[in-house]
């Protein structure tokens, strides 16, 4: 899907405006859920060639779309850091919203991707299919293999932009908290 990023930032924003986040507790564990996501997202970054080659190593060992493993673990934090005890019904309502909308769009864009490295990779691309899942690791055995990593992969692939936006999430959620807007 061209458009996923736009849409994702599109959701988001509705998500942001819609919460109405008021616990320090649930701040912090969300908070270590997108600590994690954003750590699977930097690993899988440092990792994968993109456009050139058919990437099965690290975290791509253990599974074909770490990038959007660590998409969801960032998601399902921020949801965390945005719920709201007191508010049962619209946090179950921003949850349901969060589920459809992330679901609907890394389903259509994965199975385009498929679509596409299989026309492109053709038996290699159905072997690694059989080999990883889409995206949860049934193991974590390669994901720590060090030679499958380069920093200077990691710098074309601009991961930093990621990890800002999700500080600034991060920052965002704990000043409304605070300030209890």
């Amino acid at each position: 899907m061209k458009k996923r990023i736009l849409i994702s930032q599109i959701a988001t924003l509705v998500l942001l405006v819609a919460a109405r986040p008021e616990s320090w507790t649930l701040f912090w564990a969300g908070l270590a859920v997108m600590a994690l996501g954003q750590a699977v997202r930097l690993a899988a970054s440092a990792a994968i060639v993109k456009s050139k080659t058919l990437t099965t190593t690290g975290p791509y060992s253990s599974v074909r779309n770490p990038l959007y493993l660590g998409t969801m673990l960032l998601t399902a934090g921020l949801m965390i850091m945005l719920s709201a005890p007191s508010r049962p019904l619209l946090t179950a309502g921003i949850w349901t919203f969060a589920v459809a909308a992330f679901g609907w769009i890394y389903y259509v864009t994965i199975k385009a991707e498929e679509a596409f490295l299989l026309s492109v990779y053709g038996k290699d691309f159905e072997n690694y299919m059989a080999a990883a899942p889409a995206l949860l690791p049934r193991c974590l055995k390669g994901f720590f293999d060090s030679s499958a990593y380069s920093a200077e992969v990691f710098r074309k692939n601009k991961e930093w932009r990621g990890l800002t936006a999700s500080i600034l999430l991060a920052v965002f959620v704990a000043v409304r908290i605070k300030y209890g807007f």
